[in-house]
């Protein structure tokens, strides 16, 4: 082979190289099941955060039995609201979302139906109540601590078309889209906190929730009306990251604990130190008087 070919030999073999490691890096999207190619409105699909922002009030959805029940009830419980919309045909992701909360509830240490309240809502206005109902039993058991569907109750939007399911999902900024193709909804994995009063506290995203981030953002979102007096140090000394969607230590609140247990450690030395010390003066023994000679001497 020529000088000349084994160069275009080894621009190829590096160009071949290069490409594969490529497509190694690039992440994989995985479709719903059923799909044989990319959803056309993909780019569609996202969470734009709203945090500090009112959901609608006046939004009104059914429950397995088919009565109507308002989310603004819900709310008016004065507790944090811990909110989740798929739905439960699902193959996968919804049951993992709902999967992973009942798991965070269960370790968090905080009580269901006391501390807060969750709901989960069905954005498929063909949900089957049903599966609905199977997908409730199933999360109940694994939150445990007697966990009851009034805790925690699924509901559908199934009378309006899920109209009302849209609307809070563009409240809260949760972007999904169907899939004429494959039958199925694509979304994001998250979980929603609300306050008592309905603002959008927290995004929980993923479907595996460490309990310390899980607790803070309910104790963060109920205003210090739930948790202990610990939950609040934590959360003076913890902060949202944004960028890395955890509970992060907050530096300057340490550097002020620091300092402050540096100050009442000096203040107490000092204080022990004075004390001795005044101790000590106390235990002086006085000097008996000289007593004189017999020469007139004093001795």
């Amino acid at each position: 082979m020529s000088l000349r070919g084994l160069k275009m030999f080894a621009l190829a073999a590096v160009a071949l190289a290069g490409a594969s490691a490529q497509l190694r890096a690039e992440p994989q999207v995985v479709f719903p099941q059923g799909s044989d190619q990319p959803l056309a409105a993909l780019q569609d699909i996202d969470v734009i955060e709203h945090l500090g922002e009112h959901i609608p009030s006046g939004l009104t959805f059914t429950d397995v039995a088919g009565r109507p029940v308002a989310l603004d009830v819900l709310l008016g419980r004065g507790k944090p609201v811990v909110v989740t919309l798929g739905y439960h045909r699902c193959p996968m992701l919804c049951g993992l979302v709902l999967d992973g909360l009942a798991k965070a509830t269960h370790g968090s240490g905080l009580k269901l139906g006391k501390d807060f309240t969750a709901v989960d809502i069905s954005i498929d206005p063909a949900e089957d109540p049903k599966l609905l109902a199977q997908s409730q039993h199933r999360v109940l058991e694994l939150a445990g601590n007697g966990a009851t569907a009034a805790e925690w109750p699924f509901w559908l939007s199934t009378t309006d078309g899920a109209a009302a399911a849209r609307a809070l999902a563009d409240a809260v900024g949760f972007r999904y889209k169907f899939d004429p193709h494959s039958k199925q909804f694509a979304h994001d994995a998250v979980a929603f906190v609300l306050t008592p009063e309905g603002v959008i506290a927290r995004y929980l995203y993923g479907v595996d929730y460490p309990v310390r981030d899980f607790r803070m953002a309910v104790v963060e979102a109920s205003g210090g009306r739930v948790g202990t007096s610990l939950d609040k140090v934590i959360l003076a000394c913890y902060k949202y990251d944004p960028t890395t969607r955890r509970y992060a230590p907050f530096v300057m609140a340490f550097m002020r604990i620091g300092a402050l247990m540096v100050f009442f450690a000096l203040a107490g030395l000092l204080t022990v130190l004075w004390r001795k010390e005044l101790a000590m003066k106390k235990r002086v023994v006085p000097r008996p008087p000289r007593q004189p000679r017999a020469d007139g001497s004093v001795a």
